[in-house]
């Protein structure tokens, strides 16, 4: 669990910068930029290219993904996981997923209603979605769990076996969003960085409570 305390302190503060202080940076900006009214002239053609040459299993994918994603799944599958460290004596792992997953959650929903951003126009939606675009909820909650896990599972054997899939489940949900035509990419990447960001700055703080601890 103590990732980042077994690495010099170097290493550890280049790891920092990037898994963290420049996704901020990145989210900062994209925000700003939001705040003035600007668009970001990438969006819409990158948007319809992706759309016309969607095939019909990338879009029963993401609806799947859409599914998975709604709160009642999502809130189901982090109860599951903190359940299941909790049944094996682990109780900091257990709220450490529920933290990080509310957290997470209260951040973006505060985002969604603070920039109020409309939701995307370009092609007829394959999914109904409510609320605002900014940043994808989707994104956040994939970003969060996939972080979850691989903070989780680092020191098993599992660990590049889990990373790879927690890392291309975030990336499937992601892109399943354009895909559906409910948030833009820039939803999509800030709701990455929420999700990320917020568990590892979480892993940080309760970094010492688990260093008291013989976790495996």
């Amino acid at each position: 669990m103590k990732i980042l305390s077994l690495i010099p302190a170097p290493r550890r503060l280049l790891i920092l910068f990037a898994s963290v202080i420049l996704p901020l940076l990145i989210a900062g900006n994209i925000a700003e930029d939001l705040l003035e009214h600007e668009r970001f002239t990438f969006e819409q053609p990158l948007m319809m290219w992706l759309h016309q040459h969607t095939t019909p299993l990338m879009i029963q994918v993401s609806l799947v993904l859409n599914i998975i994603g709604k709160m009642p799944y999502a809130a189901l599958l982090a109860l599951l996981l903190a359940g299941w460290q909790w049944h094996r004596h682990r109780a900091s792992r257990a709220v450490f997923i529920l933290l990080g997953t509310l957290l997470s959650a209260g951040i973006m929903s505060v985002a969604k209603y603070f920039f109020n951003r409309p939701r995307p126009q370009f092609w007829p939606r394959i999914a109904e979605a409510a609320h605002t675009s900014f940043p994808s909820g989707h994104s956040t909650y994939a970003a969060t769990l996939a972080t979850l896990i691989i903070i989780l599972y680092w020191h098993t054997p599992q660990r590049w076996p889990l990373t790879a899939a927690a890392l291309l489940f975030a990336f499937c949900m992601g892109l399943s969003r354009i895909i559906l035509g409910v948030h833009y990419p820039t939803d999509v990447v800030v709701g990455w960085i929420t999700g990320s960001v917020t568990v590892i700055l979480l892993q940080q703080v309760m970094r010492r409570d688990w260093s008291q601890r013989k976790l495996s």
